[in-house]
């Protein structure tokens, strides 16, 4: 079921082009003014794999992948029902955290007609209650603000999305990081997966029995040359 979150940004996206527009067997989100198509995915990118792949030879698509900064919790007793509480989470995102995500589509990106844009949001979360754990189900998410952004249409846009001073300036190991980006061994390997795939980084050798990577550098890094009209 579409959420108000994936709606919201739908729309937004669509203002002065067309929404729910049909192509080549595929429902796409919305066409922008531009002539752009706009997929807006709230969850994983990986299933997107399949429709990027027909739609990219002929057609400039742009990938909203909204990341969650901040949520408020709102209980209700049920969807339609009013509000009975509201706090703010403690939990905080990061653009960073697309990582998660990008491993679906580095067999895809980058590509001369893909951008991903990653999308900084505050979302209210509704919650009902149930039996079973963890005690509640998420029965929507809504917008409540936009904020930073980070579009990435090369290679090397990926290291816009990691703290200052992980900018590949050396040779580095996934716990050197880990280290930097303050993150456990597992995600930091999610990273440099999505580095070395997309072609960001470069496996310069070994420590031990750990691999050494480096930053590539902008003229080794390839992108596909087909562009069609869109």
């Amino acid at each position: 079921m579409e959420t108000s979150l994936h709606r919201s940004l739908k729309e937004h996206y669509a203002a002065g082009g067309r929404p729910e527009v049909a192509l080549e067997g595929y429902r796409i989100d919305a066409v922008d003014d531009e002539g752009r198509l706009i997929e807006v995915q709230s969850g994983p990118l990986g299933p997107l794999r399949g429709k990027l792949r027909r739609l990219l030879p002929g057609h400039r698509v742009r990938v909203v992948k909204p990341v969650v900064l901040r949520r408020r919790v709102v209980r209700r007793a049920r969807a339609d029902g009013p509000d009975l509480s509201a706090r703010s989470s403690p939990r905080r995102g990061a653009m960073l955290d697309v990582f998660d995500d990008l491993i679906g589509v580095v067999q895809v990106f980058p590509h001369a007609n893909l951008e991903i844009e990653v999308l900084g949001v505050t979302i209210d979360e509704i919650r009902l209650p149930r039996r079973r754990r963890p005690g509640y189900t998420v029965a929507d998410r809504r917008l409540e603000s936009i904020g930073p952004s980070a579009l990435l249409a090369r290679a090397e846009d990926l290291w816009t999305l990691l703290p200052d001073g992980c900018d590949g300036g050396g040779p580095f190991t996934t716990f050197d990081l880990a280290d930097r980006i303050e993150r456990p061994r597992w995600f930091a390997q999610r990273v440099a997966y999505c580095l070395r795939q997309t072609g960001a980084a470069q496996v310069s050798g070994k420590s031990g029995n750990r691999l050494v990577y480096i930053r590539a550098r902008s003229s080794e890094i390839e992108l596909p040359a087909l562009v069609g009209s869109g």
